[in-house]
């Protein structure tokens, strides 16, 4: 059964980070929009994500500031070698081992930047957030007074790699229907998938449990219960953790046999497939904005729409689009440790003075990207196909994209899914899109990233129905 669908639902949703080249934005904002309070998660050097704040003060053209969080036990930290000018912002905080330096995008309302002593890791703030330091709201979705369904914690270890998982089991007190492993996004997660006070994944598992089916959400390694290092994981290693949770769920006896399914999000999709596409008790997959096209060709995409919020001409969008396309697909036919060649490196100075950076800012910006691109997780990322894994995936398959999402698009991606199984003349699967939904299926105004945390629905009860009514369809008592 095929079925391609665009509606309403009126009777009736970065480990490439997506701003991996935001700090190259320019903007005409000045340097007072800076002022004021921007929050963002910072992984600290023994690997845990907390909450941060700076807050920039401005007076008679000298800035000072300092950095909260109520994860540190000194809960303010100076700032220093604090540097703003005109867009352009620069600082350290040597407690906490950060180097930054970062752009203030006016259209979308955040700083996009990098840590450079972590690699030129991205780091991103996010200013005008009303609600509490720690990222706590008051979602409406995770404030569930009773929970009529059995909610067990659970550890299990990868055979493979030894790495201990932990993570959260529910399942209705009556018949089960089917069984579902979520599948986190990029970046460190933990089983929640929380974000700003958001925790997505605890929604849809409270939805599908009263639905009659068991879930299991669990923490990425190396965040909150799991062993092992996130930061040295590539996407294989996550998909071998995921496998790892389906085998769990086949050795236990209170869950149906041969009914586990994946629902997989953002960098999750991808991993849905992959497993999906190795195992033939897989039961179901439901893709949840998946990246479905080659890895270069979606972080153009991703780039040149971010650059519109700057304003640049189309034809200077479109050559800096090609001009990416071009040095992602050369870097993905590296070798994992071949250092950037000659060629590539041109083309990387050349997209850089395209984009307008200044003269004076070029050298640093190409170290920057240098390291970046030179990873053995981005390197690892750009050889990825979602085609060669769709192409071997045999079950039934849920694919949904919000129509303003701005880091997997999804006409392109819903796009190539469905031409993908329709050559292969897969028997069941469904594309949609979900309109007026961003990258984390909320109902949003732009589908940018700085509304994830003024939004209050944490994961949209439209989305939860078509999720839940695709598998009822396929899943009776």
């Amino acid at each position: 059964m095929m079925q391609t669908i665009k509606t309403k639902f009126i009777v009736t949703k970065w480990r490439l980070k997506s701003l991996i080249l935001a700090a190259l934005l320019t903007s005409n904002a000045m340097a007072t929009d800076i002022e004021g309070d921007w929050r963002s998660m910072l992984k600290t050097n023994d690997e845990k994500i907390i909450p941060i704040v700076i807050q920039l003060e401005e007076n008679s053209g000298e800035w000072t500031g300092v950095l909260n969080s109520p994860s540190l036990e000194e809960m303010k930290l100076d700032i220093t070698e604090l540097k703003v000018a005109d867009n352009r912002i620069a600082f350290e905080v040597e407690a906490l081992d950060i180097k930054y330096e970062g752009s203030y995008i006016n259209q979308v309302d955040l700083i996009a930047g990098a840590n450079i002593k972590k690699g030129a890791s991205s780091l991103t703030f996010f200013s005008r957030i009303n609600d509490h330091i720690d990222g706590s709201s008051n979602h409406s979705q995770t404030q569930k007074k009773s929970t009529p369904y059995i909610i067990e914690d659970v550890n299990f270890k990868n055979k493979e790699t030894s790495n201990l998982i932990s993570g959260t089991l529910t399942k209705p007190a009556s018949r089960i229907k089917a069984t579902a492993v979520l599948i986190s996004g990029s970046g460190p997660q933990d089983r929640d998938e929380s974000l700003y006070g958001h925790k997505p994944f605890a929604v849809i598992a409270d939805h599908l449990t009263r639905q009659g089916y068991a879930v299991l959400r669990y923490d990425d390694r190396g965040v909150g219960g799991s062993s092992g290092s996130h930061q040295t994981a590539t996407t294989k290693d996550f998909a071998s953790d995921t496998s790892a949770a389906v085998d769990y769920l086949n050795s236990r006896s209170d869950l149906p046999q041969g009914k586990t399914g994946l629902i997989g999000h953002s960098e999750g999709g991808m991993i849905a497939p992959m497993v999906a596409s190795r195992r033939d008790d897989i039961a179901f997959a439901i893709l949840l904005a998946g990246p479905a096209v080659k890895i270069p060709t979606m972080l153009a995409d991703q780039w040149y729409r971010g650059r519109k919020f700057n304003g640049l001409s189309e034809e200077i969008l479109n050559k800096l689009k090609e001009l990416d396309k071009e040095i992602l697909e050369k870097i993905g036919n590296l070798e994992l440790n071949e250092p950037l060649n000659d060629a590539i490196e041109d083309l990387i100075y050349s997209s850089i003075r395209l984009e307008g950076v200044p003269e004076e800012d070029i050298n640093t910006q190409f170290e920057q990207l240098k390291k970046e691109y030179s990873t053995l997780i981005f390197r690892d990322y750009l050889k990825f196909n979602p085609e060669f894994y769709l192409e071997q995936t045999k079950a039934p398959l849920l694919a949904l994209n919000g129509s303003l999402d701005f880091q997997v698009d999804a006409k392109m991606n819903l796009g190539n899914i469905q031409s993908v199984l329709n050559r292969i003349e897969h028997k069941d699967f469904t594309v949609i899109e979900l309109d007026r939904m961003n990258h984390l299926f909320q109902i949003a105004n732009k589908g940018s990233s700085t509304e994830y945390a003024e939004i209050k629905e944490s994961f949209s009860p439209k989305a939860l129905h078509v999720i839940s009514e695709w598998l009822n369809e396929r899943f009776k008592i």
